[in-house]
């Protein structure tokens, strides 16, 4: 029973296109089955390994500096935080660079954050803000994100490719039914 419904019985009426087309979803599934997690592991590991990376690079490249809090502006969100409104707030903050002058620039921190105290930002050779290097926790969201991403994207090319197939094989199967009726249809109609 199963072996007629894949079409590999000895069914007169089955066309080779149509075993090609049951062979060709066989493999685009084994594709899927086997290939899938395959891609998967290896787009993440190289994401993991570049996110260690770039972390690592921007430890180095960067650091942190003690910073006075010059006011603070809450967020105001559209929705409500079960522990009360506008966890975080706009910090307008001062600093001083590593070549000695001071400067100022806005960050997102606490929203119990007061001016005239102090909090840690991070800055550059050049003395300008930048955010926290990359954290093993933020490489593990783009691990995530990546491997789900190529999942869907494999999922959507082996399926693009399965649609593609089958409307060229149907394309062929109604060619070849219309040649095939053209020969065949005077003789049943008497026409000529």
């Amino acid at each position: 029973m199963a072996v007629r419904r894949l079409g590999w019985d000895r069914n007169p009426m089955r066309r080779t296109t149509d075993r090609i087309q049951v062979l060709l979803r066989a493999v685009l599934l084994a594709l899927f089955v086997l290939g899938g997690p395959i891609a998967t592991a290896y787009v993440g590991h190289a994401v993991y390994a570049s996110g260690l990376r770039t972390g690592r690079v921007q430890a180095a490249a960067w650091h942190r500096a003690p910073a006075l809090v010059l006011d603070a502006r809450p967020i105001i969100t559209v929705w409500r935080h079960p522990a009360g409104i506008g966890r975080h707030a706009t910090l307008s903050v001062r600093w001083t660079t590593p070549q000695g002058p001071s400067r100022t620039g806005e960050i997102t921190g606490r929203a119990g954050a007061v001016p005239g105290s102090f909090v840690t930002v991070w800055i550059d050779k050049a003395g300008r803000l930048t955010h926290p290097p990359q954290s093993r926790a933020n490489v593990a969201d783009h691990v995530i994100a990546a491997m789900a991403l190529t999942a869907s994207a494999l999922t959507l090319l082996l399926c693009a490719v399965c649609r593609v197939a089958s409307l060229v094989l149907d394309r062929y199967r109604l060619a070849r039914w219309e040649a095939d009726w053209l020969a065949v249809e005077p003789q049943w109609t008497k026409r000529r």
